[in-house]
Formats: C-alpha cells, sequence, structure tokens
C-alpha cells in the first residue's frame, strides 16, 4: 500500500483545521435559525433575500475586513446575487471547468466539517492536561536578568570607562555623567528582562557576565556602544497550568487531529499513479510545529516580578 508521506498532513491540517475552526461559530449560530422561517428583507429579480441569510453571509464572509455596516452587508448579498443570477442564466453551472471548482470546494467543506465534527468530539481529560503541563514545564524556564548599563556613541569613550571601571570608579554615577539612554538618570538600571526582549549582542554579552562583574570591552549594538554590568540574575517561574489551560487544550486536540487525519491515510488504499507536475511546497515552519505536536511555548511572556 503506498502511502503520502506524513510530513504533508500538518499542511492538510493548516488548511482545513483554519477553516473548520473559523466556521465552528457559525454552524453554532446557523443552527439557531435552522428550520425556522425567517423574515424576507428583500429580493432579488423575485428571489428572496433573508434575515437569516444576510446573517449568515456576514459570518463567512472571506473578508481580511469584514463589513459592520449592514446597509454595506447587504448590498454585498444583493450584487452576490445578482451575478450568481447571471451565472445561472448563461448556464455556467453546466460548464466543465466551473463544475470541477464546484466539487473541489464540495471536497473542502466536507473535510471541513468531518474534522469540525471530530474536533467537537474530542475530549481532552484533566490528567491528560496536567501531563502535558509537566512535560512542558520545563521548556517555559528562562533566566532573567537585572543589569545596567551605560550608553555612548563612541567606542574609544566606551573603553574609557572601562578603564575608569578598572580604576575602582562608580558605575551608577558614570551612567548618570555619561549614558546617553534614559536610564543614566537611574545609574544605568534596566530592571529586570529577559534575553529576547534585548538586542541579540546584548543579551548574548549579559549571559557570558558573572554576576557584579562587568563587560571588558564595549558591546556594539545598532544604539551605540554599551559597557553593561550585571546585578544580578534568576529563573522566571513558568505560568501556572491555569492561565494556559485553554490553548494546551487546544494544542492537544490539534494533535489528535493531526492523529485521526494520519489514521485514515493509514487505513485508506492509496496509489501515485504520476508525479504532479510541479513539487510540492516545503512545509511552514508552523506546519513542522503542528507536526511535533508541540507549540513554541517558551516565548509565552511570563511577567517579570520585581
Amino acid at each position: 500500500m503506498d502511502h503520502f508521506p506524513s510530513r504533508y498532513t500538518p499542511i492538510f491540517l493548516t488548511l482545513v483545521l483554519g477553516l473548520a475552526l473559523g466556521s465552528a461559530g457559525c454552524s453554532e449560530q446557523g443552527g439557531k435559525t435552522a428550520g425556522q422561517k425567517s423574515e424576507v428583507i428583500a429580493t432579488v429579480n423575485g428571489e428572496p433575500v433573508t434575515e437569516a441569510e444576510l446573517t449568515e453571509y456576514s459570518r463567512v464572509r472571506s473578508d481580511s475586513v469584514r463589513v459592520q455596516n449592514r446597509e454595506a452587508l447587504l448590498d454585498d448579498l444583493i450584487t452576490q446575487k445578482v451575478v450568481y443570477q447571471d451565472a445561472l442564466r448563461r448556464k455556467l453551472d453546466e460548464d466543465p471547468e466551473v463544475l470541477r471548482e464546484l466539487e473541489m470546494l464540495r471536497t473542502r467543506v466536507l473535510a471541513s466539517a468531518a474534522v469540525r465534527k471530530a474536533m467537537a468530539e474530542t475530549r481532552i481529560s484533566d490528567e491528560e492536561l496536567s501531563a502535558e503541563y509537566e512535560q512542558l514545564k520545563g521548556r517555559m524556564v528562562a533566566p532573567e536578568y537585572k543589569a545596567s548599563h551605560i550608553l555612548v556613541a563612541e567606542e574609544e569613550q566606551a573603553k574609557k570607562i572601562i578603564g575608569q571601571l578598572n580604576q575602582g570608579a562608580d558605575f551608577a554615577q558614570l551612567a548618570r555623567e555619561h549614558s546617553t539612554d534614559a536610564s543614566g538618570k537611574a545609574g544605568g538600571d534596566l530592571g529586570w528582562f529577559n534575553p529576547q526582549q534585548m538586542v541579540p549582542p546584548f543579551a548574548q554579552a549579559v549571559g557570558q557576565l558573572e554576576k557584579g562583574s562587568y563587560t571588558s570591552e564595549p558591546v556594539r549594538t545598532q544604539f551605540g556602544w554599551h559597557v553593561i554590568r550585571l546585578d544580578d540574575s534568576r529563573q522566571a517561574e513558568p505560568p501556572a497550568l491555569e492561565a494556559i489551560k485553554g490553548r494546551l487544550e487546544q494544542m492537544l486536540k490539534q494533535r489528535r487531529m493531526g492523529e485521526y487525519v494520519q489514521g485514515l491515510k493509514d487505513s485508506a488504499e492509496i496509489a501515485i499513479t504520476a508525479k504532479a507536475d510541479a513539487p510540492a511546497a516545503e512545509p511552514s515552519k508552523e506546519s513542522a510545529a503542528a507536526e511535533a505536536g508541540a507549540p513554541d511555548m517558551e516565548q509565552d511572556d511570563p511577567a517579570p516580578t520585581k
């Protein structure tokens, strides 16, 4: 039995999950009007346009910015109806190419519905959430630093400041006298931060310092030349389970969807009889993360506590 490589499954999920999740609310809301009569709010060549139809149209619009004005939205729907009626008049619904497009759209909608239903039926227990949290907790712990710096425009000036520090000069006083950064008024104190908040050369330099030491050479960034002192360091606490429970549950559900889709492919009879004309797109970073089954949670801004 020939199968598509499993690495393509996340690409499918990226497309279908997006459609499934995006239309989940539509289905839930749409169900409220199913089987109920709806007020006719307009007619187009004798064909009624109902309030329920307008509501549904508002929800499923693919525009990046949804039209909020009701009058404009109704005008859009009427325009679509007019063009649709013209397509029927011109018998475009019998055009072979159009029929192929409609069949592809039908396939996508039904695949989306299957994933949406499987997602709705998936239950994640508290035990599973706790186990996943314990597994990820270590990755969500990151170092934090408390540092001070003196920022100047010229490397030579930064070297002179380091020389003065070597002679016993007070760091805070030099910062107040020479630093062009706003922190200079506070003696160069930057407070607590995690490395991701700083530009790479600065973060790298801080990470190499011992507590109480300062850089022996000026550190260059796009802002100028820094003399940096590490005042303290600590490990940031990971966010509490309750704070990320919803996102963990969503992550586990998406992992289940990957297993669901892959299971269907594994049990299907798939034979590739010809190579595609164009190479398949490489999986994106997001798809690769979906395949791995874990989100990038290390960057979940654990707020520094001073």
